[in-house]
């Protein structure tokens, strides 16, 4: 089944903000593996994000957020490469280059940019300021508005745009937010995490595209490293690497967020990792992953849209939730999503849907490593459709459990090599898989072929054209099929206290029950 580029964004708006923390065991249809938990729940509230689409209530990129300030006591350095005022970064009198603004501010400070083509390599170095685009400048600093007012930093391919150096103590928060970051050897660079001082950092509300070459080693988009770092609310396209063309790891990373950003068409060169390449700590979250690629140097190589991995010497563990992975492609398995080299990786409430590869694991792929240490994977109500060539879940030499997940529609379900194991229960799937409470019959999804995979429900189903309940002569299968011990709260009543399976399940989203 494939489905079109402009579909995706339909689907960015479908996930309601709520994180779930379930995990049940079940015994697959290969050799057996004891259960490492079952029944334990506790949904909480996820993160706040903006909006996709105006009132819909969803969480997504928002091209209309901007950032106008920060609670510096200080006055802000103001930026206006149209100036011809002699500067003093006054909004009156502003610099005419952003490095020289970034050069004449103390720790802390916030620094305006008015609109305009700022051809440079910004270098920011042991010091956090707050740099902020979209103003109007010719004296007016006071309200950002990126769309309105574009403010691109222009590199070269010798550098990257923004430069980020914290090797030293440095308090407070760096924000990188409004701006067009464009055609630099990556967009930007974080430095330093080998100090442990390259911490607190927001990257936020950018625009970030068509940087990186098939030589940069990793993150064409964003070099990363560091901790405590968030990049929320960007659109991360066109840019290429060897491997995580929009985001790259580089060095140490730990409690990392990756969350509300739409990454799209980025181009990994080597055999791993088209859209982003992770190891370390932390959260992905309402992001989407549209027409990524993998090894476009290769005619092999693994994960179209993500790669996480461990690197042998740090603990590699990462929580995926509310992503959309759609027409992601990888030329052998992991077509969206490739977990490796010992990673522990939790999937809950993902849709993976017409993403490719061209052996098996065309949605997700989970290898060992070289020393056979397997990698970790637990999926809870997700819903992998649509995807193609072979197995949508191969599982090498690696653990997986699947609970309240829907697999349909794709070429073929599972496939398990040198001694992959797999335990599934209360899942609907196409692919016999023994376990509690799984079943195999057609989810009923509303409109597959328009992206759209609520369940049909007589009671009352979610439909995001409209943002209301709708009413259908059917009913799914999948609605009332969870595991009986997770957590059904949020559905809406009625909900047969008992969560349905998919990616909504478990969500205000959910389909009611008859």
């Amino acid at each position: 089944m494939r489905f079109g580029k402009n579909r995706v964004l339909a689907c960015l708006v479908t996930f309601a903000l709520v994180a779930a923390f379930a995990l049940g065991s079940c015994t697959g249809d290969t050799e057996k593996s004891g259960s490492e938990g079952s029944g334990a729940d506790g949904i909480h509230a996820g993160p706040t994000v903006p909006t996709a689409q105006a009132g819909s209530g969803f969480g997504g990129y928002d091209p209309d957020r901007n950032n106008s300030g920060s609670d510096s006591l200080r006055d802000p350095i103001c930026v206006d490469g149209s100036s011809i005022i002699d500067a003093n970064g006054t909004p009156s009198s502003p610099y005419r280059t952003i490095q020289e603004a970034v050069d004449a501010a103390e720790n802390g400070d916030t620094i305006k940019v008015a609109r305009g083509v700022y051809n440079e390599f910004i270098q920011i170095s042991q010091k956090k300021v707050h740099l902020l685009g979209g103003f109007a400048g010719g004296g007016d600093f006071v309200t950002a508005d990126r769309q309105a007012n574009q403010t691109i930093i222009a590199a070269t391919v010798a550098t990257p745009c923004i430069w980020v150096n914290l090797d030293e103590a440095t308090p407070g928060t760096l924000t990188i937010s409004g701006f067009v970051i464009q055609g630099g050897q990556r967009g930007i660079e974080l430095t330093g995490g080998w100090s442990g001082h390259l911490n607190s950092i927001i990257i936020e509300n950018n625009v970030i595209e068509n940087n990186g070459s098939p030589n940069t080693e990793r993150g064409g988009g964003i070099g990363l490293e560091g901790r405590n770092v968030t990049v929320q609310n960007n659109l991360i396209r066109n840019n290429q690497a060897k491997r995580g063309a929009a985001i790259g790891a580089t060095d140490d990373l730990t409690d990392f967020v990756i969350i509300a950003n739409l990454i799209t068409d980025n181009t990994g060169y080597e055999d791993h990792a088209g859209g982003m390449s992770i190891c370390g700590t932390g959260t992905i979250t309402q992001n989407v992953f549209d027409g990524n690629t993998a090894a476009a140097s290769y005619d092999y190589g693994w994960g179209g849209a993500l790669l996480v991995y461990g690197d042998g010497q740090t603990t590699t563990s990462v929580v995926l939730s509310y992503n959309v992975y759609h027409n992601n492609h990888a030329p052998s398995s992991g077509g969206a999503v490739f977990v490796d080299d010992g990673a522990t990786v939790r999937m809950e409430h993902e849709l993976l849907y017409g993403n490719t590869s061209d052996e098996s694991g065309s949605a997700v792929y989970v290898d060992a490593d070289w020393n056979n240490n397997p990698s970790v994977l637990t999926m809870v109500n997700c819903t992998v459709t649509g995807n193609s060539d072979g197995a949508a879940l191969l599982v090498q030499g690696s653990n997986v459990h699947v609970v309240n997940c829907i697999f349909w529609g794709n070429e073929s379900d599972f496939e398990l090599i040198e001694n992959g194991r797999l335990t599934v229960e209360y899942s609907l799937m196409q692919q016999k898989c023994e376990g509690v409470g799984n079943i195999s019959s057609d989810p009923l999804f509303a409109d597959a072929a328009s992206g759209d995979f609520h369940l049909l429900s007589s009671s009352g189903r979610y439909d995001p054209a409209i943002g209301d309940f709708v009413i259908d002569s059917q009913n799914s299968p999948a609605i009332d099929a969870g595991d009986p011990s997770f957590n059904y709260s949020e559905e809406p009543a009625p909900n047969g206290e008992r969560i349905n399976l998919g990616c909504f399940g478990g969500t205000t989203q959910a389909s009611k029950s008859k």
